[in-house]
């Protein structure tokens, strides 16, 4: 049974290995933290903060050339350039350009001075008191010359950010020094932008900074684990190919593997394993083989005394020598099938491999067939050979036919078909009948394997039938599988290695009656 692979093993590491430097990443962060103060506004503000300034000193000029009454629409200008709201109000909130607005509390904190509960008050950089009030006897603000932009000598004490949710908006400030309504120079001011997203690219991030230091990023990741994977996974890959042709009978296939890890070591066990597998193989079909053989002898020797009984025997006691004689037949057909199953698997790689053209061992195999009223339809193209031994070929056909006569005979026709595939020729047996249970499709070819539950002449053989299609097969360097069709019977494949002579002729044999 194929098995799908959803989820490969490189992926989950590839995936796996990016999730550790996420973590490690989140890590370091935390650390930095905790231990050097940093929290989620330095992190933001510290990429930006050039950004954030420039941005700021250029619209302080522009406040300073622009008159009073016209600075709504300077702010209503930046805020469509940039994709912010642009705001100017004084140090206890109130609005300097534009009608007034209530600003969030938190946001309101922040413009007056005050600090996050959660972090040291900093020093009042614009001289208020507690309360949000001018201190008193504090000089104004340092007012720059004109055409200079204002000069903060202190950058992270002049910036902050707010963050408000039900909406989620993001506020940054920035105190600047402007004029005052009556004209004054110097007036303090705090410099308000709010925007819907923190990753604002004209204001917070340089997403083409933050591409290449992700494609450096996996690049260094792929430099890193690519080459690990790729060893694991191919080495795998090899295991997986050598088990799956191991379990299908073919212990010669043997794990190829250069390692010294414990991939390597499984790779050695394999081997290990497939060679005390066939070596039982071996021996179990060779100790059949000696059996069978051993009984050939006495059962000849029996049925030789039968026939000098026979002679001697009244007609009337001559009937209960028959059914001795059926039983001995029976032996020895079994006896024979033991042979045949022995001879074929003991050793299938030194069976010599000639080309074999097929529609020839099929009307053979028909030919030792007892048809009677069934019908048996040859699709096989003239002259399609493969590379084969004729008499297990012959063998395995016959078992075949043998099979499909004796439990769909009577259900529709049997179909004997074949065709190439790239280098291979595929042979098929098709009946119309009841077909296996779900399960059993691969039992049915291990000896003395049936699905019935009694055995005898009506329903069978020993079940050696199938499990000789497969010595036969296998020692031909193919292989065999069944399936049940849809809506009724069974269909038995071969797949045998195709003979470079084949001709593409595709004209097909008289059905066989």
């Amino acid at each position: 049974m194929a098995f799908a692979v959803r989820w490969p093993l490189s992926r989950k590491i590839l995936g796996l290995a990016l999730l550790n430097l996420a973590l490690i990443a989140l890590v370091l962060v935390v650390f930095a933290q905790r231990q050097f103060g940093l929290s989620i506004e330095s992190l933001v503000l510290g990429p930006a903060r050039d950004r954030i300034l420039s941005l700021s000193n250029a619209i302080a000029r522009d406040l300073d050339s622009t008159p009073y009454t016209s600075r709504a629409e300077l702010l209503n200008d930046y805020s469509r350039r940039y994709g912010v709201d642009v705001f100017l109000v004084d140090p206890r909130g109130q609005s300097l350009a534009g009608p007034d607005f209530p600003l969030p509390p938190t946001v309101l904190e922040r413009v007056r001075g005050r600090p996050q509960e959660s972090r040291p008050a900093p020093e009042d950089p614009l001289g208020l008191g507690p309360e949000g009030q001018d201190g008193p006897n504090l000089p104004p603000p340092r007012v720059p010359s004109p055409g200079r932009p204002p000069q903060h000598r202190d950058p992270s004490g002049v910036a902050f950010l707010a963050m408000t949710r039900n909406p989620l908006l993001w506020w940054v400030g920035v105190r600047i020094p402007t004029n005052g309504p009556q004209g004054e120079r110097g007036f303090p001011a705090v410099l308000l932008l709010r925007t819907n997203s923190i990753l604002n690219d004209k204001l917070f991030f340089d997403w083409r900074s933050l591409l290449w230091l992700g494609i450096a990023l996996t690049v260094v990741g792929l430099l890193c684990w690519w080459p690990f994977l790729r060893g694991v996974a191919r080495s795998i890959r090899v295991m997986d190919a050598a088990t799956e042709e191991i379990a299908q009978g073919r212990f010669e296939h043997h794990v190829t593997l250069q390692r010294r890890d414990e991939l390597g070591h499984l790779g050695a066990q394999i081997n290990r394993m497939a060679v005390r597998l066939e070596g039982f193989v071996k021996h179990q079909k060779r100790f059949l083989g000696d059996i069978a053989h051993e009984l050939s002898a006495p059962i000849a020797r029996i049925q030789f005394a039968l026939g000098i009984l026979e002679q001697k025997l009244d007609q009337p006691q001559r009937t209960h020598l028959e059914v001795l004689r059926d039983e001995i037949q029976e032996m020895s057909a079994l006896v024979n099938e033991l042979l045949v199953f022995s001879k074929a698997g003991v050793d299938p790689g030194i069976t010599p491999l000639a080309c074999v053209e097929l529609g020839p061992v099929v009307r053979r195999a028909l030919e030792h067939q007892v048809i009677g009223e069934s019908t048996i339809h040859v699709d096989i193209a003239p002259a399609l050979k493969v590379m084969g031994h004729e008499a297990y070929l012959a063998r395995a056909v016959s078992n075949l036919l043998r099979n499909a006569l004796r439990y769909a005979g009577a259900d529709g026709p049997i179909v004997v078909s074949a065709r190439r595939e790239s280098d291979r020729v595929v042979l098929s047996v098709a009946d119309s009948g009841p077909g296996l249970p779900e399960g059993t499709h691969e039992d049915i070819f291990s000896p003395f394997y049936r699905p019935e539950t009694v055995r005898n002449r009506d329903t069978g053989g020993a079940g050696l039938g199938l499990a000789i299609v497969k010595s036969c097969v296998e020692a031909c360097g193919g292989t065999v599988v069944c399936r049940n069709r849809q809506p009724a019977g069974l269909e038995v494949i071969i797949s045998l290695g195709a003979s470079n002579t084949n001709t593409l002729d595709l004209d097909s044999s008289p059905p066989h009656t």
